[in-house]
């Protein structure tokens, strides 16, 4: 048992190593998120200027409060296991990696822990800094911060069985980046990483109550920016762990599936 923990800890340091292999990607991505924060400020604050939006759920900083918080979100559960399972098998090499005395899902786990590892170190500090010197809203509800991060944890999970899930495909479709594209772009819109859910169109809202996206941030970042009752907390906890188990299902089909699909067409 202590063995077998052992490799994944040796893929936690192999994310490590892989994400910080470019040191430079790493700043620029730093100053990617820092350009993001600048235009998402300079965006709401001209629509709120202009009187553009009538009766908003969100009052000015509010909405500052929570794109803040949701781009911080982002740069700690942001997922690339898609491109990895992408790169394997138009290598070949997941031939390789099945065979191994490994779990291929939990080594691809151990990865992103490895990524996230490097992304809680060199992103949201100085972000929060830059914002804190910027401008002086508080950003967190101080009651609600403990399970803020419980569902960020929940969030993480759901993000890596979603891309995990996308990944999969590629045991059918080889190449999955032009659905990854699209799902990216739906997710990102659907899940209030750009744009708060409350904000949706009724009809959109409504609609995206059925799907699992605004679990990833919309959820969290509410949890974690808007005073909530407790009824309202567990409730908003208690759809992220539904998903979660969704999710997680789905994976052990798709994966169980697309394994003998792979396997029938040679690797």
């Amino acid at each position: 048992m202590v063995i077998s923990m052992k490799k994944y800890v040796d893929y936690v340091r192999i994310g490590i190593k892989e994400y910080l292999v470019y040191p430079s990607v790493v700043w620029a991505k730093l100053f990617s998120k820092i350009i993001y924060l600048y235009l998402q400020f300079c965006i709401w604050s001209a629509l709120f200027a202009s009187n553009s939006m009538k009766n908003p759920e969100l009052n000015k900083a509010d909405t500052l409060r929570y794109i803040v918080v949701a781009t911080l979100v982002s740069a700690v559960i942001e997922c690339n296991v898609i491109e990895k399972i992408n790169a394997q098998i138009q290598s070949g090499n997941i031939a390789t990696e099945l065979i191994r005395p490994i779990g291929f899902k939990r080594m691809l786990f151990a990865r992103h822990l490895g990524d996230t590892r490097v992304k809680l170190l060199c992103y949201p500090l100085p972000l929060i800094v830059l914002v804190k010197a910027c401008i002086s809203l508080p950003l967190l509800c101080s009651g609600q911060i403990g399970f803020g991060i419980l569902s960020v944890f929940l969030a993480y999970g759901i993000q890596f069985l979603y891309s995990l899930i996308i990944g999969l495909l590629a045991f059918w479709l080889i190449v999955t980046w032009p659905i990854n594209m699209l799902f990216g772009a739906i997710y990102k819109l659907l899940s209030g990483a750009w744009i708060p859910v409350t904000m949706f169109p009724e009809t959109l809202y409504r609609i995206n109550l059925l799907l699992p996206f605004r679990a990833i941030y919309a959820i969290p970042v509410s949890i974690l920016t808007s005073s909530m009752t407790i009824i309202e907390i567990w409730r908003s906890i208690g759809v992220q762990v539904m998903w979660l188990v969704i999710l997680y299902i789905l994976v052990q089909v798709i994966w169980h599936v697309g394994r003998n699909k792979l396997i029938v067409q040679g690797g």
